[in-house]
C-alpha cells in the first residue's frame, strides 16, 4: 500500500512531466529552440539503430559537447531579448553553467583528458541532448526547481531511453553489402 504523501508526490511529477512535454507546443520560441534538439537526437539514434556495431568516437564526442556550447548561446540570446539576464539569476546560472559544461567537456574532448569510456559515456548524444532540453526548458518557461521536476525529468529521462530502446529494436541492423567472407578471387580455380 502506498502512502498519500507518496501518491501526491507521483501525481505531482507525473502531471509536471504531461506540462513539461505540452509546454513547447504553447511557446513558439522555445520549440524551435527543442526542434535541432531533438531531431539530432532521434536521427543519431536511428543511425546507431542501424549500424550497431559501430562505437562514439573523440570526434563524435567533441562534437557532442560543442552543441551544449551553441545551445547556451541561444538560451543567453533569449536571457537577453527578455531581459532576464541578470535579473533572474537562476536562469542565468543555468546558462552559464551550460556554456561552462560546454566547454569543459570540449576541452576534456579535443584533449583526450579524461578515459574514453567516461567521456564517450558523459558526452554521447543522450546525455547532452538531455541536458540542454533541461536547460532549454528551465530558460524558456517557469518550472520550479524542485524534488518534484527532478522526478518529472527523470521520468521523462526513462521514457525517452525506452523509445531509444524501441528505435534499436525497431530498426534493422545493417549486414553489409557483402557476405562475411568474401572469397579471395586469386585462389578460385578454374
Amino acid at each position: 500500500m502506498i502512502s498519500p504523501v507518496v501518491d501526491q508526490f507521483i501525481a505531482e511529477s507525473f502531471s509536471r512531466a504531461m506540462f513539461i512535454v505540452k509546454e513547447p507546443v504553447k511557446n513558439e520560441g522555445l520549440i524551435w529552440a527543442l526542434i535541432p534538439i531533438l531531431a539530432t537526437l532521434i536521427l543519431i539514434e536511428l543511425y546507431f539503430g542501424r549500424y550497431r556495431k559501430e562505437e562514439i568516437g573523440w570526434n563524435t564526442a567533441f562534437g557532442n559537447s560543442l552543441i551544449l556550447i551553441f545551445v547556451s548561446t541561444d538560451l543567453i540570446r533569449h536571457l537577453i531579448q527578455t531581459n532576464a539576464l541578470g535579473a533572474d539569476p537562476i536562469k542565468t546560472g543555468i546558462a552559464v553553467g551550460l556554456i561552462a559544461t560546454g566547454f569543459i567537456l570540449t576541452f576534456v574532448d579535443f584533449f583526450h583528458a579524461m578515459p574514453k569510456e567516461w567521456a564517450f559515456a558523459i558526452s554521447s548524444k543522450l546525455p547532452t541532448s538531455f541536458l540542454a532540453i533541461i536547460a532549454t526548458l528551465f530558460i524558456y518557461i517557469n518550472i520550479p526547481i524542485d524534488y518534484v521536476t527532478t522526478f518529472a525529468l527523470f521520468l521523462l529521462l526513462l521514457a525517452v531511453y525506452i523509445i531509444i530502446i524501441i528505435i534499436h529494436h525497431v530498426i534493422p541492423a545493417f549486414k553489409g553489402l557483402l557476405p562475411e567472407e568474401v572469397p579471395d578471387p586469386l585462389l578460385e580455380e578454374d
